[in-house]
Order: structure tokens, then C-alpha cells, then sequence
């Protein structure tokens, strides 16, 4: 994934995977929308996030609340099954939050049937502002009966303008139906009444048989669910899953694009010389270090099965599976015992020095949300505590925070030895939302520094950083071995985040160019190709579609150019993968995936033949190999590499880009 702090939430983690997207049916598209004042004087002229304290949506909650509750790579954690019981009598009303103080858009939400067959998300919006419509979110869907849409606003008044604007409305020759809509209902409450109506003697048995199982085995089965098999058992495991994902990406490649255009188009074509894989598959790269491996971890605070509040772990399930039971980590075996002994003394403070409350992600009352630990491979340890100010005054807040600093200081929680602390008000149920939000350091330095293949590289409390540091050296270098870089090499990092990949190939090549939008991001990869001596690295700020053409331009005399993308988990957007197909020069693409499942879509359009919609020639999948960043989970990182169709073909006609179903 690119190392960029907008996409922390990458390796929150490969094996902790909580799917938050509201509305979560179906293939659809959602956002904010930064609109004109409303008639309701909510100054929307700056990008207002949706906050608890201003928008009260349900659940899903944050990652960074949600447990690290492992899934399969296709499948989201909101359907794993409850696995612990509520201390509390749980909410069944899934509209409760709709009844409470705090503002929520969803009571001003309206659906709009009949959207055109092909739009863009952007014009859609445009098409909202046009008419001097005031949206605060909105969603668009494709469905069986035609596209549709859901848009919330601030008020009663902007919901009912929009209704009578855009019933009747002509837009892309679809005349639009709109209808007031539901609010979305909260999913563990709706888990929770279907559960409470579903009882009876076979889940009465099921909780008994559950209840025997000792918590930390339950919360271990979600978390690190191959904990108990050998690591020689997990590595074949692991391997045979890439094995399947490469075959049904042959089949799918078959499906869109068709064998005979495939062989045609290259000969070496045979899936059946890689036992019906589009290309060979290498032996999987093991994890230098099985236990105690993770540099990060981010736990959540809530209630253990047996009621005690304020308990700093895991979940034992999904928001949406109705559980929000926590279970301490103390038997986690992929955290170190300094992540755990900060763990269990900021659980102390919290429960014996703070008067503070636990945040409750139901009611949306409390303040400890979250602690996330960061540590690098010289001991020194990062703490971020997460809280909601929730009514507190600001003497209030400084009062908090000179009691963390007093008990991890000098009181009983010196023994953890924090070097740095920082206090993080998160007010939204997406850290994304809270994008604005400063990190305030408590005291110590405001980042830490680890050591990758001989460089050193600056972690700032919120950027994004392999959790495995020895394991990431194995994926670096395994990224240079499929790049085959050499001395004259040029190396597009794409998407670059904080410059990690870039950096670590940089004394081999010619040049590496970085291409990141986060401005942030782009200074910690500036900082750290600076820290390393480097001179032949530069970076780019801007979107990868827009820039990426004229540098391509300026490296026409360049040779071997090679691109380099490592995105998050959804993979990448279709406009940089166009991007990345126009850009003639460039011959190889390493494509670093944390879950090929959903990047499915991405590999099926590098190779589609040269049309209207995918311009540039065709990539061809040449070799893979899996890396194992993730001991006792079921994840894994896949490494592919692409190489250009040299002989250009005749333009075919566009094909539907497939779903990731």
C-alpha cells in the first residue's frame, strides 16, 4: 500500500479487516459533499466532517475502534458471527440513534430512482450544487431495476426543495423519480432484535458451547485465527490460497476479455503450463519473525464479556455481528510484550486515576475510544490515546492530559517505558472525518525512526508503516528482484505515501520519481530521502492521473522505466490505472497487493485489449509470489509482475468492467 496517512487504515489490519462503508449492499459509491450554506445556516463553505458530536451516525464504527477481527481476503468481518455476549442488555431499535440529541442527516434522507446508466460520482454531485441543492452525503448504487441513489441533508427544508427539484427532473435523458428514504438502520441493533427473535434451545446451546471456550482462545480464533497450526502449516496454507486466487483470475480474465483474443494476442498464453494459472507462482516468502512481529496495533476500549468497563483489546467480533465485547491481549502471539505492558498500564489509568468514561459506540456517550501502540526495533514506543472531548471543558482536556503525562512519567505507568505520547480528540466515527484534527504530544519526541535495509525512516503518530519491520526488508527486496532494477533504471513510485519502496531501491537504480497526493506524506518522503544521503530521488505532489503524463513525457529517452504501486486494499482507482497504460515508456509493473481479491479488477484491466476506455497497450501478468507479512493470520501480501504487450493490436470495442464479486 502506498505509505501515506491517508491510507493508515491499510494495514489496520491484513487480518483485522472490518468492512465500515454505510449502506453496505451492493456496488456503490459514496462521499461528503462540500455544498453552499443551507437554509438551515450550516456554513458548509469548508469541508465539514461528519461528527458524532455534530452528525450521530449508526455504526459501522470506526477501524480504529473495530476489532482485529481476521477475515478472508473476499469476505467482509460484518458477517462474522458474535462469538461473546454483551455485558449490557443490547439495542434492538435500529433506528434509536435517529431519537437521540445529536445531529444525524440520515432523519433528511431522501432515494433517487432512475439515475442514467453512466455517470460519474463527480457529476452527480455537480448536478445536486447546479440546482442549489444543499447534499451532506449521498451514495450511488447500481441495481437489478436500474441505478439509484440515497442523499441526506441538513435539514427538513433542504430534504423537501430536493424532493420537489428532483422528482420529474430530466438529467442524461433519465427522468429522476424521488422519494423520501429510511435512514440506514444501525446493523448491530438489527443483529441484535434478529437474534433476540431467533432464540431458542439450538443458540441457548450454541452460547453455552461458546461460554466454555475461554475468551483469549475466542479472541484469538479472530484475530490471529492460525494460531494454533505450525508456521510450516500456515505457510502451505497461505500458498495454496494464492494458488486459487491466480486460477480464478485466469477464469475471470477468460470471462471478460476471451481465450482465443488472449492466445491470439500472446501466444505464451498457456495456463495449463502453470496448472491453469495465468503465470507461475513462486514458493511463499516466510516472515523472518513469527511472534511479537507488529510495530503497530490499535485496540480498542469497551466492556469484557464478564462486565468489566473500560477494558483495553480486541473484539471478539463485527460491529454488525452485534459484538462489542473486549477482550484483553495478553495472549496475542503477534505482539510483542512491550505493546502489551503499554496496554495493560494505560488500562490501569483508565480505570484507577482517570474519572473519565469508556466510549460507547452505541449510545455515542463516554470518552476513551482507542489506543494505538507504535514501536520500532530499538525499543523506543509511540502512544497515541484517542478520546471524545464530549462536553469536557478545555481545563478539563489539559487536566487529562497532565495526569498521562504525571502517571507514564513518573506514577506506575513509567514501567512501560513510552518514549512519546501523544492525545488525539476523535470526535467522528471515521478517522478520515477527523482529518483535521491535530495529534497533541503529551510529552517526548513527535515521531519515531526504524530501520529498514540499512535506512532510516521517520514514523509520524498517523503514518502509514509496514507492521512487520523484518518482513517488509523480505517484500522490499523481493520488489527489486521482480523490477530488475539496475543502475539504469528509472523508477515511478506510484502512489508513493512516505517514499518507503522508493527509498529502499533508490542506491540501485538511476532515479526514483514519487507520486503521492498527500501533501504530508510527501514531506516524511522528502525527510527520509534527505536522513538517507539520497540525491537521485525527487517527488511530485498530485493526483497519479494528472501528473503522471507529463513526467512520463520529460522520460522519453529513458530505457527501462518501471512503475512500482503498492496500494490499499481496494486497489487502485480506475483513473490511475488508465494513467498508468498510457504512459508508453514504461514497460514493467510491480503490483504489491495486500488482498488480491480486490484488486481483481485492476489486473483484469491491464490486460484488456487497447479501446475508447482502456487506451495504452495491454499489460501481461508474467510471475507472482506471495510474501508473508502476517504469521498466525490467513493474510498474506502478493506480488505481480506485468510486463507491456510490445506488438500493438487493433482497438477492441469496450467491454463492462466486472464487478469484485
Amino acid at each position: 500500500m502506498a505509505d501515506s496517512s491517508a491510507d493508515l487504515n491499510k494495514n489496520q489490519d491484513v487480518g483485522d479487516e472490518v468492512n465500515t462503508g454505510e449502506n453496505s449492499s451492493g456496488n456503490g459509491v459514496e462521499g461528503e459533499v462540500k455544498s453552499p450554506a443551507s437554509a438551515c445556516q450550516r456554513d458548509e463553505t469548508k469541508p465539514q466532517p461528519i461528527s458524532q458530536s455534530d452528525e450521530a451516525k449508526p455504526p459501522p464504527i470506526s477501524q480504529s475502534e473495530a476489532s482485529n477481527v481476521e477475515s478472508e481476503p473476499s469476505t467482509s468481518t460484518e458477517d462474522t458471527e458474535v462469538k461473546g455476549e454483551s455485558a449490557s442488555e443490547p439495542v434492538t431499535d435500529p433506528y434509536h440513534y435517529t431519537k437521540g440529541e445529536e445531529f444525524t442527516s440520515e432523519i433528511f434522507k431522501i432515494e433517487i430512482k432512475n439515475l442514467p446508466r453512466y455517470f460519474g460520482f463527480s457529476q452527480l454531485k455537480k448536478m445536486l450544487v447546479k440546482l442549489q441543492l444543499n447534499p451532506k452525503k449521498l451514495k450511488a448504487m447500481k441495481g437489478r431495476n436500474g441505478n439509484f441513489g440515497f442523499v441526506t441533508f441538513n435539514c427538513e427544508e433542504d430534504k423537501q426543495k430536493a424532493l420537489k427539484v428532483l422528482d420529474g427532473y430530466t438529467w442524461k435523458k433519465s427522468v429522476l423519480n424521488a422519494v423520501p428514504a429510511k435512514p440506514v438502520a444501525d446493523p448491530m441493533a438489527k443483529s441484535a432484535l434478529k437474534r433476540k427473535q431467533e432464540e431458542g434451545p439450538e443458540t441457548d446451546a450454541k452460547k453455552r458451547k461458546e461460554s466454555d471456550m475461554p475468551a483469549e482462545h475466542r479472541l484469538n480464533d479472530a484475530v490471529t485465527s492460525l494460531w494454533r497450526q505450525t508456521y510450516a502449516e500456515q505457510l502451505k496454507s497461505k500458498h495454496t490460497s494464492m494458488v486459487e486466487f491466480l486460477k480464478f483470475l485466469t477464469r475471470r480474465t477468460k470471462e471478460q476479455i476471451g481465450s482465443k483474443t488472449l492466445m491470439i494476442r500472446n501466444p505464451s498464453w498457456i495456463p495449463e503450463k502453470h496448472g491453469n494459472m495465468c503465470c507461475p507462482l513462486e514458493d511463499i516468502k516466510p516472515s523472518p519473525v513469527v511472534d511479537g512481529y507488529r510495530n503497530k496495533c490499535e485496540f480498542t476500549i469497551g466492556i469484557s464479556p464478564s462486565g468489566e468497563e473500560k477494558t483495553v483489546g480486541f473484539r471478539l467480533g463485527s460491529y454488525k455481528g452485534g459484538q462489542i465485547s473486549v477482550v484483553e491481549p495478553s495472549n496475542c502471539l503477534h505482539l510483542s510484550n512491550a505493546t502489551k505492558n503499554v496496554v495493560k498500564c494505560f488500562q490501569q489509568y483508565i480505570r484507577d486515576v482517570s474519572k473519565l468514561s469508556g466510549f460507547d459506540p452505541v449510545t455515542h456517550h463516554g470518552h476513551w475510544r482507542m489506543l494505538t501502540v507504535r514501536t520500532n526495533s530499538t525499543g523506543d514506543i509511540l502512544g497515541i490515546v484517542v478520546m471524545h472531548p464530549h462536553q469536557l471543558t478545555q481545563d478539563e482536556i489539559v487536566k487529562e492530559k497532565q495526569q498521562l503525562s504525571d502517571f507514564f512519567q513518573s506514577g506506575d505507568g513509567k514501567q512501560a517505558a513510552v518514549s512519546s505520547l501523544f492525545l488525539h480528540q476523535q470526535t467522528s466515527s471515521s478517522r478520515d472525518d477527523d482529518s483535521s484534527q491535530q495529534y497533541d504530544l503529551i510529552f517526548g519526541q513527535p515521531h519515531i525512526t526504524e530501520n529498514i535495509l540499512g535506512l532510516s525512516f521517520r514514523i509520524s503518530p498517523d503514518a502509514f508503516f509496514q507492521v512487520n519491520s523484518k518482513a517488509a526488508e523480505v517484500l522490499y527486496k523481493t520488489v527489486a528482484e521482480f523490477a530488475e532494477v539496475n543502475e539504469t533504471s528509472t523508477v515511478l513510485d506510484i502512489c508513493c505515501g512516505t517514499g518507503t519502496i522508493g527509498i529502499s531501491l533508490a542506491k540501485q537504480v538511476n532515479k526514483v520519481i514519487g507520486i503521492e497526493v498527500n501533501q504530508q506524506a510527501i514531506n516524511d518522503a522528502v525527510f527520509n530521502a534527505e536522513a538517507n544521503g539520497l540525491t537521485n530521488v525527487t517527488y511530485s505532489r498530485g493526483k497519479a492521473e494528472e501528473v503522471l503524463p507529463s513526467i512520463t513525457n520529460n522520460l522519453k529517452d529513458c530505457k527501462d522505466v518501471i512503475g512500482i504501486v503498492d496500494p490499499p486494499r481496494a486497489g487502485l482507482a480506475f483513473k490511475v490505472l488508465q494513467a498508468i497504460r498510457r504512459c508508453d515508456n514504461l514497460r514493467r509493473l510491480v503490483y504489491v497487493s495486500c488482498n488480491p481479491h480486490n484488486a481483481i479488477v485492476n489486473f483484469i484491466d491491464l490486460c484488456r485489449p487497447t479501446s475508447n476506455k482502456h487506451k495504452g497497450l495491454p499489460f501481461w501478468p508474467v510471475k507472482a509470489v506471495p510474501v508473508d507479512l502476517f504469521p498466525h493470520t490467513k493474510h498474506c501480501e502478493l506480488i505481480i509482475l506485468f510486463e507491456r504487450e510490445l506488438k500493438p493490436t487493433a482497438t477492441a470495442p469496450d467491454v463492462p468492467t466486472p464487478s469484485n464479486s
